[in-house]
């Protein structure tokens, strides 16, 4: 009996350890730590003040990152840890700002991820479905000038000659006394809803397509298909993507359906053109808030930019205008050039310059403009 008791739980054994041996990883885990980091100098002119900033530049801010993965049979199990810590990002400078700013450490991603023969699963926080598909560049100067002008300018408030700035109905308290306008206000790229805590699913690619879903809290959800493919020696990449925000803000702040795209296109000689287009229809209490103040049920955006990029330098200039954002006949616009060179791996210096026009019902204020040059490295 108790041979018999002793060849049973060898069995046994032998079976848990044959178990045990099939979920071990086929290969080591690969685990990685890596980030960036990207300062600049910028001076900037309201049309009635001027002010020199040392800033963290928004449009890739530093950050730095923790990535691993470990392939089991099929399916690879991953993770990606990102905070980005920023002081003085361009994003929220405003003229008039005269010290070192405040120090921002913010969680960027924070995912586990399963990859399979059918696709990727994602969970955690990290880019909604949509997110970048806007904003496409293929022009090697995305470091420092891209669709996404907010990033550079966005809290650069409308002033106009004497000094005064150009005052509006809050559009989340519109019986409360009127607030400054900026240019984020006035500007948008229509993209995605960024970074979110999100369940999101990747198809593989086909021929050079993919597609992507994705849902998060308050049901907001974002679909999107992207191309990208190199046909022969020119290199093509397009993006499609649709926001429903849904229940998302309780306040009915960010109640809108949004349609998002962009292509780029850099060919064999480096001449290269991307172009976005965007549009966004409000509905809910944020409709009937907007068309109270003097706003529209809807607005667009549309961009275009047009660039050389060899060896390591690449150059381009821009346009782009949002009409409707905030009020009704609102066209904001912007104009722009930069040049970028990489003379080695991982290292970037940049310079571009920009300006700013809002043309409104009633007078219009100063424009904006700005001069940027910086460095990005990468580790």
């Amino acid at each position: 009996m108790r041979k018999w008791y002793v060849r049973s739980g060898l069995e046994v054994i032998i079976v848990i350890v044959a178990i045990l041996a099939l979920m071990t990883p086929v290969q080591a885990s690969d685990v990685k730590f890596s980030g960036q980091v990207n300062q600049m100098l910028m001076f900037a002119d309201n049309g009635f003040n001027t002010e020199f900033f040392v800033a963290d530049n928004d449009n890739s801010g530093t950050r730095f990152r923790f990535t691993g993965n470990e392939k089991f049979h099929a399916v690879t199990a991953g993770y990606r840890i990102e905070f980005g810590a920023q002081r003085n990002a361009s994003g929220t400078l405003d003229i008039g700002g005269n010290d070192d700013g405040i120090f921002q450490f913010n969680d960027r991603w924070l995912e586990a991820y399963f990859q399979m023969g059918w696709g990727k699963v994602s969970i955690g926080k990290g880019d909604g479905a949509a997110n970048g598909t806007s904003e496409l560049d293929l022009s090697g100067t995305a470091v420092i000038i891209y669709a996404g002008v907010n990033d550079t300018a966005g809290s650069f408030t409308w002033t106009f000659k004497d000094g005064s700035k150009l005052l509006r109905p809050d559009l989340v308290d519109p019986t409360g006394p009127s607030t400054a306008t900026d240019v984020r206000d006035t500007r948008s790229s229509f993209d995605g809803l960024s970074r979110n805590v999100r369940f999101r699913y990747d198809t593989p690619k086909f021929a050079g397509f993919d597609f992507a879903t994705s849902i998060t809290n308050g049901k907001a959800w974002e679909i999107a298909g992207r191309y990208a493919s190199a046909l022969g020696d020119h290199k093509l990449a397009a993006a499609v993507g649709y926001v429903d925000t849904n229940d998302r803000d309780s306040a009915g702040q960010t109640e809108y359906r949004q349609l998002g795209s962009s292509v780029s296109w850099l060919t064999p000689l480096g001449l290269n053109v991307t172009a976005s287009y965007g549009y966004r229809k409000y509905f809910g209490q944020l409709k009937q808030v907007r068309l109270a103040v003097g706003g529209t049920s809807d607005s667009q955006n549309y961009y275009l930019k047009v660039g050389w990029k060899g060896g390591i330098h690449a150059a381009s200039v821009e346009a782009g205008r949002t009409d409707d954002l905030y009020l009704k006949g609102d066209k904001s616009t912007n104009i722009g050039a930069a040049y970028v060179i990489v003379p080695w791996g991982g290292v970037e210096f940049y310079g571009a310059i920009r300006s700013y026009k809002l043309d409104q019902i009633g007078p219009d204020p100063e424009n904006i403009s700005q001069i940027m040059a910086g460095t990005r490295i990468k580790f």
